[in-house]
């Protein structure tokens, strides 16, 4: 296992909790993953409430009730909830049977941090730890905010320990010296302040559109800023004990799909992303309605990747194997939405046992 903690930070979907629950016991007991519920288009308080009925099922079921995880609604809309109410308290109230780390942040409306306390206060959160999550506009300045997380610690009298997320989300554009400086001298003046049990810097350079980063029927390799981040941390800075944490293969910018079913089939075109050392490997297809292979473009991809120098094998993991059997053109045919649970996998497997900055 990786010698710095890794924490997957995922949406709360069936193949991404999926992917978390076919990982080996071992995997499973050392990671604590970060769920973000997902937003959909034109959510009202109704779909909310299903949402979190759905999501909560699929933790139960697939991770159980005593896998810890940090769960944040950091996507959904305020408007969703009653009047006066916090989206966030239906979230503590669906997922008490869990063992579910809160989620604080500098952004988050009055109404979702006092259903933290008052939830923690009567019995119903069960964890005794609690994370604040800050994004890249907060870590500009410390003394700024010093206040402000002050605050939020005081109040929270009945969490035991908290933990601080540095979560820069999309950092594909930023400077690596500048901005890791920047991330360094918060994080530096942070321990001084405060006594975090752990310390998360987090990021991703998938984007939205992977159509940004791979044209159709192209193969590519995306430059992993968030490592590059990590690594001039590591070695400029000498902080060596923090956690990394990065959005798998993918991105943290959610994206509406507004093309009308019966015309997806036109424009999607199969993408398989299998990450080594600093580099997202990216393969595309053509539009799976035209393309001649159609679909089995996924099995020609998979094909492809297990005969990379850089493939880990077929034993390494589920996701891996998965990989294996397409080539192999064994099983059913891969969709969309099927590839993400074994690339996932594949994806976490590596980060938390033998990737080098890790270690």
């Amino acid at each position: 296992m990786a010698k710095i903690k890794y924490t997957p930070f995922l949406k709360l979907k069936s193949n991404e909790v999926g992917a978390l629950a076919v990982l080996p016991a071992a995997i499973k007991e050392w990671i604590v993953p970060f769920f973000d519920l997902p937003r959909k288009d034109g959510m009202t308080a109704k779909s909310y409430q299903v949402l979190l009925e759905k999501s909560a099922r699929k933790v139960e079921k697939n991770l159980g009730e005593a896998q810890p995880f940090f769960l944040d609604n950091f996507d959904i809309p305020d408007d969703v909830a009653a009047a006066g109410a916090s989206t966030y308290a239906s979230v503590i109230q669906r997922f008490q049977n869990t063992s579910f780390i809160p989620v604080l942040g500098l952004d988050r409306s009055p109404h979702h941090v006092n259903a933290v306390f008052l939830a923690k206060g009567q019995g119903i959160i069960q964890s005794d730890v609690a994370a604040i999550r800050l994004l890249e506009e907060d870590f500009d300045s410390f003394a700024l905010i010093e206040s402000d997380i002050q605050d939020l610690i005081d109040r929270g009298i009945d969490f035991s320990s908290w933990r601080l997320i540095l979560d820069s989300r999309m950092c594909s554009n930023v400077n690596v010296i500048g901005h890791a400086k920047k991330l360094a001298d918060f994080i530096a003046a942070s321990r001084v302040a405060f006594n975090f049990s752990e310390i998360i810097v987090a990021g991703s350079s998938v984007p939205a559109s992977i159509g940004e980063a791979a044209k159709s029927n192209q193969t590519t390799s995306l430059d992993r800023t968030e490592l590059q981040l990590f690594r001039e941390i590591q070695d400029v800075h000498g902080l060596d004990d923090i956690g990394f944490g990065d959005y798998t293969v993918v991105s943290p910018m959610y994206s509406d799909i507004s093309i009308p079913p019966e015309m997806m089939q036109n424009v999607m075109a199969p993408k398989i992303i299998y990450s080594d050392d600093l580099h997202h490997h990216i393969w595309r297809g053509g539009a799976l309605k035209t393309h001649a292979r159609g679909s089995l473009q996924y099995n020609d991809i998979a094909l492809q990747i297990v005969s990379q120098s850089f493939y880990r094998g077929s034993a390494y993991s589920y996701g891996d194997a998965y990989l294996d059997q397409k080539a192999k053109l064994l099983g059913s045919g891969v969709t969309p939405s099927s590839i993400l649970k074994p690339t996932i996998n594949a994806h976490i497997s590596y980060m938390a046992t033998d990737h080098p900055l890790l270690q």
